[in-house]
């Protein structure tokens, strides 16, 4: 298995069966206690392998997550994120 997340820029991120994937979600709530009332929560943290099913759903649930996510950090110890809407296509080699 290897897919390619090909970025608006040009760039390409390939994803095997051992990336790992953080993946956040905007929140924003005007009952929050304190004054930041905009906030990420983390929806998905672990392997590739970690959310999928079987062979055959390798894109479809990498299309998923990237669908439901607003952030996406790939990598273990990476500090950078990618805004998901930055992502232009999936591609399998």
């Amino acid at each position: 298995m290897a897919l390619n997340i090909n970025l608006i820029n040009g760039k390409n991120i390939p994803i095997n069966e051992d990336t790992y994937l953080v993946a956040w979600k905007y929140q924003s709530s005007l009952m929050a206690s304190n004054a930041d009332h905009y906030y990420l929560d983390c929806i998905f943290k672990g392997g590739f392998e970690d959310g999928k099913v079987t062979e055959d759903d390798e894109e479809n649930k990498l299309e998923g997550l990237i669908s439901a996510a607003d952030w996406l950090t790939i990598g273990k110890g990476n500090n950078n994120s990618i805004k998901t809407t930055a992502i232009l296509s999936i591609t399998r080699d």
